[in-house]
């Protein structure tokens, strides 16, 4: 199978993920990562507003205190910026233990085997989830400085680091997004970080397809990590999805 047509398999997964929510009485899940959205977002906005009116008023001499609250405003507007940027990966880190345990009940209901719950499992797996969605952050870190660094090449830099750049950056954030939601059903199966590195990429449009939906919302302005909350659940069930079909059809 081609890398496109790998892609877009996965990506066509995503829909079937949704229906497989509310078919199985799991549609309860899509919940809590809004409410838990909606709780880091208040709290983001309130804490920057108060630090920024407290600085502000601190360090501003009295002939400028009518900047105050555009200062306020300002530093509302980074948080969501700065948010929409990196939340991404803040939502898989926070809710990994809810997404690897998504991931365990996605697989007991397609194999129909219902296993005891394990709160030792589904700690391990989240704290691999946790580790390895910051090993991702600081790779896409990386490689975004590496093609900033690019934009001062003569002539041709700043072409190829603002176009080409920001498109490649897209897709490497998919790919490692995807690549999070997979590795729930890899360390159920054992396999080491460095055995679902190398399964990844081995798989590449599998892994940016079932990324690239949570990566896409995430340029939506003020929205976009809200709707990115709502499909790490989706992914996670999608991955799941297409990891025990791909099971089954090597046995």
């Amino acid at each position: 199978m081609s890398l496109f047509q790998s892609f877009s398999k996965s990506l066509a997964i995503q829909g079937r993920a949704l229906g497989f929510l509310f078919s199985n009485g799991m549609a309860w899940m899509l919940l809590i990562p809004v409410a838990l959205f909606v709780g880091m977002a208040f709290l983001g906005v309130v804490s920057f507003g108060e630090l920024a009116r407290a600085a502000s008023e601190s360090l501003l001499v009295e002939d400028w205190s009518f900047l105050v609250p555009f200062l306020v405003i300002f530093f509302k507007l980074l948080f969501f910026i700065v948010f929409g940027m990196w939340g991404g990966y803040l939502i898989v880190i926070i809710m990994s233990p809810f997404m690897a345990y998504v991931s365990e009940k996605t697989e007991q209901l397609i194999d129909g085997k219902e296993t005891p719950f394990d709160l030792i499992q589904i700690i391990k797996d989240a704290v691999r989830g946790i580790l390895l969605a910051l090993r991702n952050c600081c790779m896409e870190l990386l490689i975004g400085i590496l093609i900033f660094f690019g934009a001062f090449v003569p002539i041709v830099g700043p072409i190829v680091s603002s176009l080409l750049g920001t498109v490649f950056l897209f897709f490497v954030s998919a790919y490692f997004y995807g690549f999070s939601f997979i590795d729930y059903t890899n360390e159920r199966r054992r396999l080491s970080v460095r055995e679902s590195v190398n399964f990844v990429k081995k798989n590449k449009g599998m892994a940016v397809g079932h990324g690239f939906l949570f990566a896409l919302v995430l340029y939506i302005p003020l929205v976009g990590p809200f709707l990115s909350a709502f499909l790490a659940i989706t992914s996670t069930v999608a991955a799941t999805i297409e990891m025990v079909e791909l099971r089954e059809k090597s046995v």
